[in-house]
C-alpha cells in the first residue's frame, strides 16, 4: 500500500506541474497586445519578446538544441511480503539531435549514450553494478513557447559488477532493454530538468562464482528496484546547424 501511495503521489506532482507551466504559457500568450506589439513576453530565464518575434517564432518553430549533455540520479523500490529492496541509480548522458531541421514546431527526436552507476540492497545482499548503454529520445511539445515537452524513449545497456549475498560473492553480468516515458522542463536556453518513468523493462543477467554460473531473466512493468525513475539535467549545446540538418 505504501508503494502505491508513493507512485500516485509522484504522477500527481509530475501532473500538477504541467498544468500549472501550460496555464502560465497560455495566459502569457493571451496577454500579448496585437496592436501596437510593444508588450514583452518574459519566458526562457528572462529573454524578452515583441508580439512579432513570438509570431514569428511559432510559424517558423521552436529552437531544438543540437545536442545536450547531462546528468541523472533515481530511485526505486519493491516490497513483496514485507520485504522491502531499495535502490540508486546515479549517471551521465550525451544526446544528440537526428531529427533534420533545428526549428520544428512539432518535436525532435535524439539518439545519445549513458553510463550509470546502480546499486541494489536489502537485509541479506547489495548488488552494485556499472551500467553502459545507448537510448533514444523524443522531445514532443505541448506548451505554446516549448517550456514543457513530453518525452518518450527507448534504451538498451550492458552492466557488469558484483553480488553480496549473505556473505558469498558473486560476479554479475547482464544486458536488457526498456521503454519509457517522462517529461522535459525548460529552466531556461541552455537548461532543463526532468524525469523520466520506466514503462516495461526486460533484464537478463548472470551470476557466476566459484565456476557456477546461473542465467535470470526478467520482464518487469514501471517503478521497481532495477528499475528507478530517473530526474535528469541537461545543457543545451550548439546553435550552429548540425550533420542531420537539410542544407537547403
Amino acid at each position: 500500500m505504501k508503494t502505491n501511495n508513493l507512485k500516485l503521489t509522484l504522477l500527481l506532482l509530475c501532473l500538477g506541474g504541467f498544468m500549472t507551466i501550460q496555464a502560465q504559457g497560455l495566459y502569457n500568450l493571451a496577454t500579448l497586445d496585437d496592436e501596437d506589439g510593444n508588450t514583452p513576453l518574459k519566458w526562457s530565464a528572462g529573454v524578452d519578446f515583441g508580439y512579432d518575434d513570438v509570431v514569428d517564432s511559432l510559424d517558423e518553430g521552436v529552437g531544438w538544441a543540437n545536442s545536450t549533455i547531462g546528468g541523472s540520479a533515481g530511485f526505486g523500490w519493491n516490497d513483496n511480503d514485507g520485504n522491502s529492496e531499495t535502490s540508486f541509480c546515479v549517471g551521465a548522458e550525451y544526446l544528440h539531435r537526428i531529427t533534420k531541421d533545428k526549428r520544428n514546431p512539432n518535436g525532435a527526436g535524439y539518439l545519445g549514450a549513458y553510463v550509470n552507476y546502480h546499486n541494489s540492497s536489502a537485509d541479506n545482499f547489495d548488488e552494485s553494478l556499472l551500467r553502459v548503454g545507448a537510448k533514444y529520445t523524443y522531445f514532443d511539445r505541448i506548451t505554446a513557447f516549448n517550456e514543457v515537452q513530453l518525452t518518450y524513449g527507448a534504451g538498451a545497456y550492458y552492466d557488469t559488477g558484483n553480488l553480496d549475498f549473505s556473505g558469498f560473492d558473486e560476479d554479475v553480468t547482464g544486458y536488457g532493454a526498456s521503454l519509457y516515458f517522462g517529461a522535459n522542463f525548460r529552466l531556461c536556453d541552455k537548461a532543463s530538468i526532468g524525469v523520466e518513468v520506466p514503462v516495461i523493462s526486460f533484464v537478463s543477467r548472470t551470476f557466476e562464482s566459484n565456476g557456477n554460473e546461473v542465467t535470470r531473466d526478467n520482464i518487469s512493468a514501471m517503478i521497481n528496484k532495477s528499475n528507478p525513475a530517473m530526474f535528469t539535467f541537461r545543457y543545451h549545446l550548439g546553435d550552429s546547424q548540425n550533420l542531420w540538418d537539410r542544407q537547403d
